[in-house]
């Protein structure tokens, strides 16, 4: 049975002030790209702030307990968009290494600028569909950890996400709505990719209405070889 707990994120402005200079300096690369290129819809400092760098964070809390005494862990952020959550996560986290994976050019390159321009030395961005990287030997469940903060139903992402993911590792959903449905309509498919639900950690962010989750999944056996299906076939089943 799926747990529910109550996400502590109190400690995390404090690492936005840390690294201050650095979150500046992507608020302002990501408000002036977007001028030009459609990347976000939030564009307000302050929402930026609280909608992608302390809602990436919140995963932070989770993640240091699994990295317990390990020196580093191997994270894929599987969508990753305009960078989040990877971007703030490898800010934070310089000893940890980060893949990110994102199938539309304009926000990958985005993503290499933003790097280069932070001088970040612990992030690949890979330019594929990630129904496809995940067959191919060198990514397929080699990372610890799988995160998704795409708003596809979890039946998507946890079919893109899953077969990254070493058994004995964790897949990591964001989401920002009422997930019980979502999550009960997943169980199928997460135990055929070897999966198991874990736990669901809400939390909620500043000056922003409603509760945010977090939905761990723990990886538990090998995914078959026929998944990830083609994206087509995804959709399709989970719109049934």
């Amino acid at each position: 049975m799926t747990q529910k707990q109550n996400l502590d994120i109190s400690a995390l402005p404090v690492l936005l002030t840390q690294h201050q200079q650095t979150f500046d300096t992507l608020a302002h690369r990501l408000i002036e790209e977007n001028k030009h290129t459609n990347l976000t819809r939030i564009t307000d400092p302050e929402q930026i702030r609280s909608r992608h760098f302390l809602d990436s964070l919140a995963a932070l809390p989770v993640l240091d307990q699994l990295a317990g005494n390990k020196s580093s862990l191997r994270i894929a952020d599987v969508g990753s968009g305009a960078g989040f959550p990877v971007l703030p996560l490898a800010i934070v986290r310089p000893d940890w290494q980060f893949t990110s994976i994102e199938a539309t050019g304009k926000k990958v390159n985005f993503q290499k600028k933003a790097i280069a321009e932070l001088g970040l030395k612990n992030i690949t961005v890979i330019h594929a569909r990630a129904e496809e990287l995940a067959h191919e030997k060198l990514y397929r469940e080699q990372f610890d950890i799988a995160v998704a903060r795409a708003v596809a139903d979890l039946r998507i992402l946890a079919e893109l996400s899953l077969p990254f993911v070493k058994i004995g590792g964790l897949m990591l959903a964001f989401k920002s709505r009422d997930i019980e449905k979502e999550l009960t309509g997943a169980v199928t498919i997460i135990k055929t990719l070897g999966g198991e639900s874990d736990i669901i950690w809400s939390y909620s962010l500043p000056d922003t209405e409603g509760k945010f989750h977090l939905i761990s999944i723990a990886k538990t056996a090998a995914t078959p070889i026929d998944y990830p299906r083609s994206y087509s076939i995804i959709s399709k089943k989970a719109a049934n």
